[in-house]
């Protein structure tokens, strides 16, 4: 009987009729649900939506009765490289029915397979997907550094529970007091997210004119792989995290000019229980070390004044690992590979190097 079901379906492009059957698909199996609204206009919205008026904003797996089973989300973003466009699609909320997963793979290859894109990306596999992913045979991106996030404790009890929690300890909460003072110890002693910024760093309320002038300083420096971070692009981005009160901006400037800036979200109650402010974009003019480090000195300054437990950053750009390491974070392996991509002939060679990528939070979804 299941494999009768399973192969009475189809696979076809996700139209805006879907978006109530995939979000029922995404609470059947666990996930968050998808605001109709929402998921309409982050694609109608996107500064560049008119760069990807043929690609589809997903697929769906649909049954003989015409019910969706299955999803598989492809978000649009429009990437530089030497000053060269690149369209690329990020997969996302890739969720199936049980009674369906024999299909679920079709979803994954559909998306690897579509035409009309210089970049594929699955930037936040999990440990299924990225068996899956592993046997297709789909290229991990080269940056092994980003599967150990770094994190830096600002309350150290609330950290060395999450810690404790970890590593399976029954008695975390218990022993979160004498664990978070040593931790915290340590933390002063090795100068861990500690020290004093070479220069000012500023919370603003949100994106203006400026971010436009350091876009166009950031794209000009290192070659790098980027998604473009236009003023449009950081509100489209954004905007909803902003006026939620869940993320801060700040910046630091030189000569009357933004430097650099960081974008912290909010995460409570995450990682075993830590509330976190996640660096969802990190970015200098140059590479500039001494602005990555400024961010992150202001990144752990905010998050103790707002009670903040820790600051996670997850990084593999060698131009920003380093810095970050400067400053002795807290990090540990993932247990799996959560980054692959397909990319065009044309970009293979030029995307074979960790440095090639500026790859963050700031593309996945």
């Amino acid at each position: 009987m299941e494999h009768s079901e399973t192969v009475a379906t189809r696979i076809r492009p996700a139209t805006a009729g879907d978006a109530e059957g995939i979000n029922q698909v995404h609470k059947r199996n666990g996930m968050p649900g998808t605001n109709a609204g929402q998921w309409l206009s982050g694609f109608e919205s996107y500064p560049f939506a008119g760069e990807f008026r043929d690609i589809p904003t997903g697929w769906v797996l649909e049954t003989q009765a015409g019910d969706v089973a299955g999803a598989i989300g492809n978000v649009h973003l429009l990437y530089e490289l030497d000053g060269r466009p690149v369209k690329a699609a990020i997969a996302t909320a890739w969720a199936v029915d049980p009674a369906y997963r024999g299909r679920s793979l079709h979803l994954t290859t559909t998306f690897f397979k579509q035409k009309g894109l210089d970049l594929l990306l699955n930037g936040s596999a999990n440990p299924t997907a990225s068996k899956v992913l592993a046997g297709l045979q789909i290229p991990r991106m080269p940056i092994p550094d980003y599967s150990s996030p770094c994190f830096w404790a600002a309350d150290a009890r609330a950290f060395a529970e999450a810690v404790l929690r970890r590593r399976g300890a029954p008695w975390a909460s218990a022993a979160s007091y004498p664990v978070g003072l040593m931790l915290y110890a340590a933390s002063v002693l090795r100068g861990s997210g500690r020290g004093k910024p070479s220069g000012p760093v500023r919370r603003l309320e949100g994106f203006d004119v400026r971010f436009d002038a350091l876009w166009n300083r950031i794209a000009a420096g290192p070659s790098r792989l980027r998604a473009v971070r236009t003023q449009s692009v950081l509100k489209w981005k954004f905007r909803a995290d902003l006026d939620a009160g869940r993320a801060a901006v700040l910046a630091t400037d030189s000569g009357g000019e933004l430097s650099g800036y960081a974008v912290l979200l909010r995460r409570p109650g995450s990682d075993l229980g830590m509330s976190l402010y996640d660096i969802a974009d990190f970015q200098a003019a140059g590479d500039d070390p001494a602005v990555f480090r400024d961010l992150l000195l202001g990144a752990v300054r905010l998050a103790r004044e707002e009670g903040i437990d820790a600051v996670k950053l997850l990084t593999g750009t060698p131009a920003k690992r380093a810095p970050a390491m400067a400053l002795r974070p807290f990090t540990y392996p993932v247990p799996f590979w959560q980054l692959y991509y397909r990319a065009s002939p044309q970009l293979k060679q030029a995307l074979a190097r960790a440095d090639a990528w500026d790859f963050s939070l700031f593309d996945t979804y």
